[in-house]
């Protein structure tokens, strides 16, 4: 990819709009409560972050959205189906409307990169081998990956180039919604700030939807259309500025803490003030 992605408009999108909803969830683990009634819209065409203390849930709401954790209570829409109430056959069928990109790539260290972007399509499609490594080799492309990267083994990528296969391997399938977990946690600023622009235009490309649970504070300033922060087992949602407005405890001393002051000092090449929509105070979601 050449040039610099330029952020999109904050996308304001109506209910039928809804890539994913997760309606009124309940999680807990035995006495342990870990959400308590979230609902949460990732809308068609945005970028969400997902942010929260350790222990705040980010991870089982991820697995919930994904449909690998059933709720106690609550739903999770696609498509007007709720996908906790799939059976397996019907929730890995509902799975190839996803892509996702676990932390630190989680490629397979036994398989070469371009073995490990055609796991998806060998498991899912009835294409024949040459097809399948053509369309590897052209997801390679897209993530920004050289043709020389396919025979290599994940020991012997960089920690840019790990995030960016299995990037590759979570866009096999063509997906309209793409999950992200830590995807630039550990990275250098420079490939940290390279796979944020690397995802503005595979969203722009692709028209995808994104959801991304990030501790960067480049990230959200940088790419994040809205952030949606769990707190007391609930979730807070706004764009940048509302939640920096937000009086929660939580929410500003997150928001208008040193290290965000910080980061809202530095430049980006992403033009976050492109079109902002409507501003209106982010909502405790009941």
């Amino acid at each position: 990819m050449t040039g610099q992605a330029q952020k999109q408009p904050a996308v304001t999108a109506s209910k039928q709009d809804s890539a994913i909803e997760a309606k009124g969830v309940v999680n807990r683990f035995g006495k342990q409560l870990i959400h308590n009634g979230v609902d949460l819209t990732l809308k068609k065409g945005e970028i969400l972050g997902i942010v929260g203390g350790s222990g705040s849930g980010k991870s089982v709401l991820l697995r919930t959205m994904l449909g690998l954790h059933k709720p106690n209570e609550g739903q999770v829409l696609v498509d007007g189906r709720d996908v906790t109430s799939l059976n397996e056959d019907e929730r890995k069928q509902m799975a190839q409307k996803w892509g996702v990109a676990f932390q630190e790539g989680a490629l397979f260290s036994g398989l070469n990169v371009l073995d490990n972007i055609s796991l998806p399509l060998r498991e899912h499609t009835k294409l024949n081998g040459k097809d399948i490594e053509s369309l590897a080799l052209f997801k390679l492309g897209i993530v920004g990956l050289k043709p020389e990267a396919a025979t290599k083994f994940p020991s012997e990528l960089s920690g840019g180039m790990v995030r960016r296969a299995g990037l590759a391997r979570a866009l096999a399938l063509d997906p309209g919604i793409l999950f992200l977990d830590e995807p630039t946690s550990g990275l250098d600023p420079i490939a940290a700030a390279a796979f944020d622009q690397l995802i503005l235009e595979l969203r722009r490309v692709l028209t995808l939807s994104v959801l991304i649970i990030t501790h960067d504070l480049d990230t959200l300033v940088t790419i994040c259309d809205r952030i949606a922060m769990l707190v007391d087992k609930k979730v807070i949602v706004g764009t940048l500025d509302e939640m920096m407005a937000c009086d929660v405890p939580q929410v500003k001393e997150y928001f208008r803490g040193p290290r965000m002051r910080a980061v809202q000092k530095e430049p980006h090449n992403a033009d976050k003030d492109a079109g902002q929509g409507d501003k209106q105070s982010p909502q405790e979601k009941k």
